[in-house]
């Protein structure tokens, strides 16, 4: 085939010649080498024991109380990742306007609710000023007056 006729076939101009596509293929016949064939697998009586990546230590941290002041929902990264963590936050929303705030404790309820915690309204009740919340973890050990004391509200 001419150069023009291949560069025809090429883009798809002219007609395709089938048997010239398998022309220079080499013929491939399952021989069966017995050097690649697969190893007879281990008994699992054998098999290598489970590595622990654990550690051997037990993890005994005991959760802290962190007080987080945010000024804007972008800070609530603030609050997250130490509830991530287990620690009980204590959120002063004091200083933000309404629809921020409210963002805040949306944040927060949605923290709880996927980390099994509690949200606490620590100024519920009392004659402030003050807009302070509370989330703790699931097992975490405080109680609403050490919560508001953490907080200065007592």
């Amino acid at each position: 085939m001419s150069i023009f006729g291949t560069a025809k076939e090429f883009f798809g101009l002219g007609p395709y010649n089938e048997d010239a596509a398998y022309y220079d293929d080499a013929d491939y016949t399952d021989g069966g080498s017995t050097a690649y064939d697969r190893a007879p697998a281990r008994p699992y009586s054998e098999a290598a024991p489970r590595a622990d990546y654990r550690g051997d230590y037990p993890r005994t941290l005991e959760p802290a109380i962190v007080t987080a002041t945010p000024r804007n929902y972008n800070d609530a990264k603030e609050i997250g990742e130490p509830f991530r963590d287990g620690d009980a936050v204590i959120m002063d929303l004091s200083d933000l306007d309404a629809a921020d705030a409210k963002r805040l404790v949306d944040f927060a309820a949605g923290l709880c609710f996927a980390l099994r915690g509690r949200m606490h309204n620590l100024t519920r009740g009392m004659d402030t000023p003050r807009r302070v919340f509370a989330i703790t973890p699931e097992n975490a050990p405080f109680t609403a007056s050490e919560l508001q004391r953490a907080a200065r509200l007592r």
